[in-house]
């Protein structure tokens, strides 16, 4: 059922069974009324709780005016502006001053609660001095205005006294409009319940966001614009930021981007990086360095191994090797796309395996497991990372393994295994093999170190930055200090980019861009590669920075904010110049003295509003 209260203001949906007494506390509690309203007699009281039931309305079908309904609700507008400017203007006045004296003579002028019961006076004698619109058309153009005045902020360049006078009667005209709408409402709205519920699906979102910020290894502490996403409040806290009150949001706005940097830098530490901060090179050496040890490594226990086999008498079994010159002689016509070749027919006559025909072909001729090792590691050496060469130079050796297949005996096959192993880590794939080889005829580095970072991670695909993570962790300590480098960099290049603009805040610390960041971000996380770089659990820190970032720095589309400020002047040159110079007539010290308390009256109102935006309740 709906209620009306003494004063006016309706309650809808209030439960059925609930008293009297239930309902005045709850409209005292929520600022609906105070406890003079009641105090009218008891008979009064009976009437409001019992007689004042209404139906709810059923919603009107909207119907655009015509133009003479347009007309006929000009006229009213213009009328409802002219007594809310005039008559409204002394009703606000009379009623704040009538309810400053009582709460003065009581004894609690000055609390939060006398300043709001002075302001329902206020309204309420505004409200007696006002014509209120009938038509639909004249509803809806004050729903406008009002709506667009609830928007003016103070601006400077306005004399002293011109405008906040006038501006509280025109915002009171337009309340007045939206409670006639309240009896039979022509739009959706939302009304005061007792005890609603918004769905905890709603409810739970402001905590979720909360918790993911306070998780964060450096905790943001949300306004509550950023908390709960709210249109409204995230306009009001973006717009007050650049007022005169609105100080303590700019210090939250600051506090905000310096805990996102500090994150920034608890994430890089964290990673065990001592030489990203230096640049890209200085990581680049690291992992080259590391994947150099890592090779050597490999190529010294194999060559032990062979050694060891040697030795042992094993290396000296008579090998076939007519399969071999078979496939040379078929694929011979290939040689000027692939070298190796040239490389397996030159070798093999170097070492006495091969012997050149008259024709050009070649012939095997008796060879033993010794020589064919040498001829095979010649192969491998010149197969590089060209894939015409890697499908023949491949299909060589494997022609060569099969000849000599259950041949030596086992330190022999324990010293090919580990041949094996090195080709495959550092030889077989170019994330790696670059990084260790030579342009072919020069010194030069196939991949500079100031390059790795760029050519391994940021272009590298999922598979090759797995292949390098594992290749780096077998390779010792090293390899894992160098990964650690690789993950600071990481992170540093994310800093980079979000941070890359030149805006600076007050203390001179840049301000991290949420657009770039999530592009930074969003460009290594597309294809799992945040993932693989940084582990599933850094990775999944970063993301929530990243979301934070949003909630703090973004609003939510269709928010409205004015940024520029020109409109509000307008507004206001026009309100106070036209309104109260030719509609009030009243003298420049009585505008002065009721410019000054209403100015106090919402300066007040407003810094509560702004500690309640930096309150961590909600």
């Amino acid at each position: 059922m709906d209620i009306e209260l003494p004063n006016g203001v309706v309650i809808k949906d209030v439960p059925e069974g609930t008293s009297k007494e239930q309902i005045i506390q709850k409209a005292i509690k929520s600022g609906l009324a105070t406890a003079e309203d009641f105090q009218m007699g008891s008979a009064l009281v009976e009437d409001f709780s019992l007689g004042q039931q209404q139906q709810v309305a059923q919603p009107m079908r909207y119907k655009s005016p015509s133009m003479g309904d347009k007309l006929v609700g000009a006229g009213e507008t213009a009328l409802t502006l002219l007594t809310g400017a005039t008559g409204g203007l002394f009703g606000t006045v009379g009623g704040g001053l009538t309810g400053a004296y009582e709460e003065a003579q009581a004894g609690r002028f000055g609390t939060p609660e006398a300043a709001k019961r002075i302001e329902q006076r206020a309204a309420l004698g505004a409200q007696r001095f006002t014509y209120e619109p009938r038509t639909q058309a004249s509803q809806e153009q004050l729903q406008s205005i009002g709506s667009l005045l609830q928007m003016v902020p103070p601006q400077p360049g306005i004399a002293p006294g011109m405008f906040s006078a006038q501006r509280p009667t025109l915002r009171q005209g337009a309340n007045i409009v939206r409670n006639a709408f309240e009896e039979a409402p022509m739009l959706s709205r939302v009304e005061p319940t007792m005890g609603a519920s918004a769905g905890a699906a709603a409810a739970s979102m402001p905590l979720v966001r909360e918790t993911t910020a306070t998780a964060l290894p450096v905790p943001v502490t949300l306004t509550r614009g950023a908390r709960t996403r709210d249109a409204a409040q995230l306009a009001f806290e973006k717009e007050q930021m650049k007022g005169p009150l609105g100080a303590p949001l700019r210090e939250r706005s600051e506090q905000n981007n310096l805990e996102i940097l500090k994150n920034f830098d608890t994430l890089i530490e964290e990673t065990g990086a001592q030489v990203a901060q230096a640049g890209p090179a200085a990581t680049g050496n690291k992992v080259i360095d590391a994947l150099s040890q890592g090779w050597n490594g490999a190529k010294a226990k194999t060559r032990a191994a062979y050694t060891k086999a040697e030795n042992a008498g094993e290396l000296q079994a008579p090998v076939a090797l007519d399969s071999l010159a078979d496939y040379i002689n078929q694929n011979m016509p290939e040689a000027s796309l692939a070298p190796v070749l040239n490389l397996a027919k030159n070798k093999g006559i170097q070492l006495g395996v091969l012997e050149q025909l008259e024709d050009g072909s070649v012939r095997a001729l008796p060879a033993d497991l010794k020589t064919t090792e040498l001829l095979r590691r010649a192969i491998g050496k010149t197969i590089g990372t060209d894939p015409t060469n890697q499908l023949f130079g491949g299909k060589l050796k494997e022609v060569i393994d099969i000849s000599t297949e259950g041949l030596g005996g086992d330190l022999y096959k324990d010293a090919r295994a580990l041949r094996n192993q090195q080709a495959r880590k550092f030889e077989g794939r170019a994330i790696v093999a670059n990084l260790l080889t030579k342009v072919k005829g020069k010194d030069d580095p196939k991949v500079e170190a100031s390059q790795v970072f760029q050519k391994s991670i940021l272009n590298g695909s999922p598979e090759e930055i797995t292949f390098l993570k594992r290749v780096l962790f077998t390779s010792g300590k090293d390899g894992q200090t160098a990964w650690n480098e690789v993950q600071g960099s990481t992170m540093k290049h994310i800093v980079d980019e979000a941070t890359g603009g030149i805006a600076t805040d007050s203390m001179g610390n840049r301000i991290v861009s949420p657009a770039k960041l999530n592009s930074a971000i969003q460009g290594l996380d597309k294809n799992g590669r945040l993932d693989i770089v940084l582990g599933k659990q850094k990775a999944q820190t970063v993301r929530d920075l990243n979301e934070v970032l949003q909630y703090i720095q973004t609003v939510p589309p269709g928010t409205l904010i004015n940024s520029s400020g020109t409109a509000g002047m307008l507004m206001a040159a026009i309100t106070e110049a036209g309104l109260t110079g030719y509609l009030t007539g009243l003298p420049v010290p009585v505008i002065s003295g009721i410019r000054v308390a209403n100015q106090y009256v919402k300066d007040r109102k407003l810094k509560a509003r702004i500690e309640n935006a930096l309150s961590k309740k909600d």
